[in-house]
Order: structure tokens, then C-alpha cells, then sequence
């Protein structure tokens, strides 16, 4: 390829990063159903065979010892590869043995209160993996020697992006996604820079070729001359300083400039993202989205729920806004999907699938209750589009509250919420609040409910604009209803991390913004910044206006001051 090749995408996480490039095809890790033969039983247990060795081959080139014998150890043992054996002798394909054995031993491991004997699920994950590929011909990566990679890749689940480690890889670069997708969502959360919308991105890299993808700017710069990668490692290192500079702020109590305190919260997938909330200076969790703890062959019992909400609510000193199961949409669990839907962002998913599975439900939300002992816990349901199906939650609650009660243990004091991201739930939120302790919006989807604008697609990228005057409406009369209730009001978009809105939501009337944990610094930085009574000024003015452009004008004009 040219030096200095200049491809435009769509920024998807800001930051920068270089590295080699390795290509990454899409693999769904997940059950076939296929049943072999029984004279290809002895073929496939061939293949196992030849792709273990190979893992066997790569673990050994890695430069952590520790992790390296740990995952050799899982790889030879009669648990991980005994399990996958049986399996294919009973008629599962090699590729299905493996992804069976892997959730299984994710419950099990994953359910033992040694943290050291819990650390053998992500083993068993990683080596289960490796050799998933290696059966389809595509060996994955060990990010953990060398200089850190820049994936590129046709397309990434948000599932998979949470296994990416920001050391490891410096980038991702891919064909689909759009900037509020839920893969976005993760790689901000956890700090990669990325780019979506390059077509035929695995045609136009080859492995090993260094690039440069600038999340910033939207762009991959292929075979960077010597000028360009020194520009990247100055830009780099100001972003070091950067942050190194709002690092100093983590202790600081958050509140406006005039005394006001404003609740600071992130959002996480799991156990493993609170202490960098922490770190941050971020002091209760905005939103958890729970449906990762969903991954896998089957649903995780009641017992796995109750000890990952426990450990969360335990290591939080403040409120953890947990959003009940939201599958469905972009976010396909395989034993929840169900038929094919034509427009699947208003199809069956969130709320709507949780009411009609009702004992998946009931079992996440006397989990919840059940660990509500540890911590500050706020249940939140999402993709609220009617009054009578809060009424079934409320009925859903206290029937999970009881059952918990009659297992003879005394719940500890949690509220029950609601999240606005459909637009009849913000003209509806007066009555929606009536019954409910709080509510949080959601501003991706409200963004594209409001603007018929798929969040995912980048072809309507212009059209999906969260200042738009009609979506910013919607927010206000949400926040307006809270107030007269006497309700707190949260959000956990991406709006509530962007430094021109955060004056606006303060304005008008916001008690917790919720970033992900590499943002929640500069939002802490803009906070401190803001006058209350200046903010519900501007929030008046921003209100009157007509168009997205000169919303984002005035505010730009403020920020200038």
C-alpha cells in the first residue's frame, strides 16, 4: 500500500493509537447444532487434536510465564480437554464440543467463591477460543508480546470487544458499526480508539503493515512515513499529559463551580470495570448493563447473578443503577434470539422480551434483591414504551421481593426506576414516574427513535444528532416531570459525557451524569467549571432554538467564554 494513505471512516472511540496491523474475520463463538456421523467422529477428534497442538505451539511463544502455564494447564486438562473429547464422541461437532465445555465451565468455575479458582472460567474462555478458531482456520491473536496491535476486522460484537485489553491493542478499525453502537460504547468504556464505516476493510490491510487509526478524527492512515508516526507519538504524549493533568481531580468533590454536587457515576459491563470507575473519581455505577453477564449456552442461575451483583454493590460507595436483561436488537444472545424480525431496534428486545419470559426475569430480579444487603442497589428497566407494563414490573418486583423474603433473607433498601429511551416514555413521564423512584435517559436511543436514525447505520450518520431541538425537548420535559415528582434524573448516554451538553443537563435540573471510566475525568473537569444558575439560563435559551446547528453554536459560543 501507498506510504501515508489517508482511508475516512467514522470515528467510533476517540483516542489514537499505532501498532502492526492484524486482521481479525468475524467468528461467531457459538453452537452449530450440527450432529456428526458416526464415522466422522474420528475426523473431528483428528482435527481437535492438530488445532490443540498449534494452540499448544502459539501459548508457548508467549512471554508471561505465569499465564502461559496456566493456560497450557487448561488447555491439557481432562476437565477442558476430556469434555470437549466426550462431547464429540456423543455426535457434537469439534467447534461445538468446544463452545459447550467453555460455558460450562464458565458456570463453574465462575460460582466458586476463590478468586483464584474463579480465574479458570477467563482460562478456560481464552484457550476455548483459541482453539474455536484454529478449527475454522483463523488462529486468534495472543495480545500479550510485542508491540500492541491495531485489529481490523469486517465486524466485532459488543461481547467481544469486552475481552480486548487497551495494552494489548492499540486500535480497532472496522467495516460496520455506528458511533453511539453498542460496540462504540464499549471500546469508550474501556478506552480503545476506534474506526468504523472503511469498506472492505480486511481487503485493504495486510498483516504485519503499520498503521495509524485516529478515533479523533475518523480516519486510518495506512504505511505511515516516518513524519506521520512522529506526529502520532507527539499527539500521544499529549494525551498522556492530558490525562496525567485530570488525574489530579479524582479526589475533588464534584460539584458546580457555585457549590451545587452532582453525582459522578460510570458504566460498566461487569465485575472487572469498577475499579477503573474508582480510579477515575467516579463514586456509584450510572448504568450496568447486565446483559453481558448473559453470555454464554444457557442463563446463569439466580446463585452467579446474586455473587456478581453483590460484588459490584460492595465495592461501590454509592448508587449501582442496574439495568434489568436488555437483549435483543444489536445485542443477539443465541438460546434468547428468536425469529428474524425486519426492524429488529423496534422489534422484540429489552423489556418487551423480559415480560415475555418471565421466569428469566423473575430469576435476575431476586438476584438483584438478594444481593441488595451489600450495597446501594437502583433497579432500572429499559425500552419502557407503556404504562401497563410498568404496572407488571412493579407486580414482577414484589413478587421477587417476597420469594426472596420466604428463602428467609432480609433484603436491604434498593430503588426501582425507569429508563427514557423510547419518546412516548419522555411525553409519558409524568405517569410513568408516579409509581417509580427515579428514571435516567438513555439519549443514543432516544436519539434515534426521535430522528428515525439507526444509531447503527453510517449512511444516515447526519441525520442522528442527539442537539437536535426535538430531542433536547423530549429531555426536558422528562427532567421537568422528575422535578415536579420530586424525582432524581440520571443519564448514561454518551450525551452526558460530551463537554458542550453537560451545562444544558445541569440546567436543566440533572442530579448524575454517567461516563465511561477514561471519560469521567474531563467530565468531572467541565462539571466544576459550571455556574447552576448560568446553566439553567443557557438551558432556556438552547430550548428556543431551531436546528442542531445553532444549538451547538451557542453552546460552542458559551464554552468560548
Amino acid at each position: 500500500m501507498a506510504a501515508n494513505q489517508c482511508i475516512e471512516g467514522l470515528a467510533l472511540s476517540s483516542g489514537i493509537g499505532m501498532g502492526p496491523v492484524f486482521r481479525l474475520r468475524h467468528l461467531m463463538f457459538e453452537v452449530s447444532g450440527r450432529r456428526l456421523e458416526p464415522e466422522e467422529a474420528a475426523l473431528e477428534l483428528g482435527r481437535l487434536e492438530a488445532a490443540s497442538r498449534e494452540v499448544a505451539a502459539a501459548l508457548h511463544g508467549m512471554e508471561d510465564g505465569a499465564a502461559r502455564a496456566a493456560l497450557l494447564a487448561m488447555l491439557e486438562s481432562p476437565l477442558f480437554h476430556g469434555s470437549i473429547t466426550d462431547r464429540i464422541q456423543s455426535g457434537r461437532t469439534a467447534a461445538d464440543a468446544v463452545v459447550q465445555t467453555v460455558n460450562d465451565l464458565a458456570v463453574i468455575f465462575g460460582e466458586l467463591p476463590d478468586p483464584v479458582l474463579r480465574a479458570r472460567a477467563g482460562q478456560a474462555e481464552e484457550v476455548g477460543r483459541h482453539l474455536f478458531r484454529q478449527l475454522d482456520g483463523l488462529p486468534l491473536p495472543l495480545f500479550r508480546s510485542g508491540s500492541p496491535v491495531v485489529i481490523v476486522t469486517d465486524e466485532m460484537s459488543a461481547f467481544d470487544a469486552t475481552r480486548l485489553q487497551p495494552g494489548l491493542v492499540a486500535g480497532v478499525v472496522c467495516e460496520r458499526g455506528g458511533a453511539t453502537s453498542h460496540l462504540a460504547i464499549i471500546l469508550k468504556q474501556i478506552g480503545i480508539p476506534a474506526v468504523s464505516g472503511i469498506h472492505d476493510a480486511l481487503g485493504r490491510f495486510e498483516d504485519g503493515e503499520l498503521c495509524i487509526c485516529d478515533g479523533e478524527k475518523g480516519v486510518v492512515l495506512a504505511a505511515p512515513d516516518e513524519n506521520a508516526l512522529q506526529a502520532a507519538r507527539d499527539r500521544l504524549a499529549g494525551i498522556s499529559a492530558d490525562r496525567a493533568g485530570l488525574a489530579a481531580l479524582a479526589a475533588r468533590r464534584t460539584a458546580t463551580r457555585d457549590g451545587k454536587p452532582i453525582g459522578l457515576w460510570g458504566n460498566i459491563a461487569g465485575p472487572a470495570d469498577v475499579q477503573a470507575i474508582l480510579d477515575a473519581g467516579g463514586t456509584g455505577v450510572g448504568m450496568f448493563r447486565t446483559e453481558f453477564v448473559f453470555v454464554g449456552d444457557e442463563a446463569p442461575s439466580e446463585e452467579r447473578q446474586a455473587y456478581i451483583y453483590e460484588d459490584i454493590l460492595s465495592r461501590m460507595p454509592g448508587p449501582v443503577v442496574m439495568r434489568t436483561l436488555e437483549a435483543g436488537g444489536d445485542k443477539t444472545i443465541g438460546y434468547l434470539a428468536g425469529e428474524a424480525e425486519e426492524n429488529p431496534n423496534l422489534g422484540w428486545q429489552g423489556l418487551r422480551m423480559c415480560l415475555d419470559i418471565p421466569d428469566l426475569f423473575l430469576t435476575q430480579l431476586r438476584a438483584m434483591i438478594r444481593a441488595s444487603r451489600a450495597g446501594e442497589l437502583w433497579i432500572m428497566f429499559p425500552f419502557v414504551s407503556a404504562l401497563w407494563e410498568l404496572r407488571e414490573c412493579r407486580r414482577l418486583v414484589a413478587e421477587a421481593d417476597a420469594a426472596v423474603r420466604r428463602d428467609g433473607v432480609r433484603p436491604g433498601d434498593y430503588k426501582v426506576g425507569i429508563m427514557v429511551e423510547v419518546p412516548s416514555a419522555a411525553v409519558m413521564a409524568k405517569e410513568y414516574l408516579r409509581d417509580f423512584d427515579f428514571c435516567s435517559i438513555g439519549t443514543n436511543d432516544l436519539t434515534q427513535f426521535t430522528l428515525a436514525a439507526d444509531r447503527m447505520n453510517p449512511k444516515v450518520a447526519r441525520w442522528y444528532d442527539p442537539f437536535h431541538p426535538a430531542v433536547l425537548r423530549l429531555i426536558a420535559m422528562t427532567a421537568h416531570a422528575a422535578e415536579r415528582a420530586g424525582k432524581p434524573i440520571g443519564m448514561a448516554g454518551d450525551m452526558a459525557s460530551n463537554p458542550l451538553a453537560i451545562p444544558v443537563l445541569i440546567g436543566l435540573g440533572f442530579s448524575s451524569l454517567s461516563a465511561t471510566a477514561p471519560r469521567i475525568p474531563e467530565v468531572k473537569k467541565t462539571i466544576l467549571t459550571v455556574d447552576s444558575d448560568e446553566a439553567r439560563h443557557l438551558a432556556r435559551s438552547v430550548l428556543a432554538l431551531e436546528d442542531a446547528d445553532q444549538v451547538k453554536a451557542c453552546l460552542r459560543r458559551e464554552a468560548g467564554k
